[in-house]
């Protein structure tokens, strides 16, 4: 598998004092968890019924000497594809939890678990894809190795106290027998969750019902990719209200503005040399979208029905797929990601001037911002 060397130390040369510790102990135990996990290279790692196979650069994990904080590196190959994970900025300081969760075959899994999530940036054959928020980090031992569970624990142990913290780690997770998932007949993570469930761990992801209703306004930037070209869009929303949306074409702002009244278009690039209103039936249909709340939470409420399709797995990613239809008869599935419930792809159908339409939205890199909202 191609390995990815992302370390390059950095060192601040500054007086030490007592508290802290030698750049020559974090190293050390830097290069102990990186070999270790080398031990677990090819094994394979069974997420939902996918099996990947694992791999790992030289230096797969990291505390950086300069502040304490570390990074880690898995590669997982499935079939055609690799993806690489890279998580950073992790403060080891606040793990809570650590103890081995159940896996199959030579392959054993360490969790630390954290109080909010940690961030980790996904690459599918070297080029980003997203990033996913995450409250825990695994690590990795070979089963076929004697004592390889034990003698991980007590390397994160030893980190744990190297970095002042104490011992993290309790005497019974270094009793416990091995935990090994043995194995059973698959199911599609989907058919583990009703589209109820679903949804009501979409909107929990996002941030819950109250924060989703408090929104007022929302601007969004982003691409729409038609006949071959990469179309710049700027969108203002007022929730329940107004919106606008600008799409930048040949040097021209190409406007639409939708309203609770009705909607309509100023478009240079079709020789629009005033706005020209909607028809009733778009500018109903447009209006549907001044919902800030969107269509899944209070579905039911807003007269949309919902229907579970199932799941399946999109590069490496297994999701959950939930079809909604609208009073209107417009018809969105929605990807919804299993681990992070957050929505990945969204796919409208609608009738268009008599003429079906397909549009496709694809969504990611996650963020909390100052105010709380995802």
């Amino acid at each position: 598998m191609k390995n990815i060397t992302l370390f390059i130390l950095l060192w601040i040369g500054s007086v030490l004092d007592a508290q802290k510790i030698s750049y020559e102990k974090l190293d050390s135990i830097s290069v102990q968890i990186s070999k270790f996990q080398l031990q677990s290279e090819n094994l394979i790692y069974n997420i939902s019924g996918t099996k990947y196979e694992l791999g790992f650069p030289e230096n797969n994990f990291q505390i950086f000497f300069s502040n304490n904080l570390a990074t880690k590196v898995l590669n997982k190959k499935f079939e055609d594809k690799e993806f690489v994970s890279i998580t950073e900025n992790i403060d080891i300081s606040q793990a809570d939890k650590i103890y081995q969760v159940p896996s199959e075959g030579d392959l054993g899994i360490v969790r630390m678990d954290f109080p909010k999530s940690v961030n980790t940036q996904i690459y599918t054959n070297g080029v980003y894809t997203t990033t996913v928020h995450e409250n825990y980090l695994e690590f990795f031992y070979n089963r076929n190795n004697k004592d390889s569970r034990k003698k991980l624990l007590t390397q994160l142990d030893d980190t744990f106290k190297a970095l002042n913290l104490g011992s993290k780690i309790s005497k019974e997770e270094f009793l416990a027998e091995e935990s090994i998932k043995m194995d059973l007949p698959k199911e599609e993570p989907a058919k583990m969750l009703t589209a109820d469930q679903i949804i009501k761990k979409y909107v929990a992801a996002m941030g819950g019902e109250e924060k989703i209703k408090s929104i007022k306004t929302l601007y969004v930037e982003g691409d729409i990719s038609m006949q071959g070209m990469k179309i710049p869009v700027r969108s203002w929303f007022i929730n329940h209200q107004a919106m606008r949306m600008d799409m930048e074409i040949q040097g021209h702002a190409n406007t639409t503005v939708v309203t609770n009244n009705g909607s309509w278009t100023l478009f240079p690039i079709q020789n629009q040399k005033r706005p020209v209103d909607a028809d009733s039936t778009t500018a109903k249909e447009s209006a549907e979208e001044l919902d800030l709340s969107g269509d899944l939470l209070d579905y039911a409420n807003k007269g949309n029905i919902v229907e579970l399709l199932g799941a399946e797995t999109q590069n490496g990613r297994d999701l959950y797929k939930i079809k909604l239809i609208r009073k209107s008869g417009t018809v969105i599935t929605f990807f919804i990601e299993a681990g992070t419930f957050f929505l990945i792809k969204r796919v409208v159908n609608k009738n268009v001037q008599g003429t079906s339409v397909e549009m496709t939205e694809t969504i990611g890199d996650y963020k909390i911002n100052n105010d709380g909202y995802v």
